[in-house]
């Protein structure tokens, strides 16, 4: 059940209400626009700035930093990540493939993994996580490969970079 709240403005300028607010109203007040501004009022205000800022070029800042020109220029001469060391472990590069078959069907290939990982738990994940069919088989030359059903690289890039299964910088994409 919904209550209808009415308004009504008697003749005598008294404002009757049929909520609770007991006729009593708020006068409501009328709002004054500012005078438009001319071309000319800009082109002076842009005169009285420059006028104020002196010698500009002494004390020219960058928009967002803050920092003087001097400073930018002196910036480049140190490198905060020459020494920065990433995660020295295994830098072997795991390729993620396609391989067309036949029309618009394909299948994505994994290979490279570390040997210490479990690579069924992995394709097991994939097969979850990306809703597709996979199978784990074993090459001489390649050690372990997962096959996946349907293009799956980018799934496969960002669940091996996110599970911190490997480094962004080891993962190489290959394919069209």
């Amino acid at each position: 059940m919904s209550l209808r709240v009415t308004a009504v403005d008697s003749p005598l300028g008294e404002h009757t209400c049929l909520a609770r607010c007991g006729g009593a109203r708020e006068p409501q007040e009328t709002t004054r626009r500012r005078p438009a501004r001319t071309s000319a009022d800009r082109l002076h205000d842009a005169a009285t700035r420059n006028a104020r800022a002196g010698n500009a070029a002494e004390r020219r800042r960058a928009p967002r930093t803050g920092m003087t020109e001097a400073e930018i220029q002196n910036f480049d001469a140190f490198d905060a990540f020459d020494d920065a060391d990433e995660k020295q472990g295994d830098q072997s590069k795991v390729h993620i493939r396609v391989q067309q078959r036949n029309g618009r069907k394909c299948i994505t290939t994994v290979q490279g993994l570390a040997d210490d990982l479990d690579v069924k738990r992995i394709c097991k994940a994939f097969k979850k996580n990306f809703q597709c069919n996979g199978a784990v088989t074993k090459d001489s030359e390649m050690g372990e490969i997962i096959q996946l059903s349907g293009d799956q690289r980018t799934n496969v890039n960002s669940f091996l970079v996110d599970q911190e299964i490997c480094l962004k910088s080891q993962v190489v994409i290959h394919g069209f």
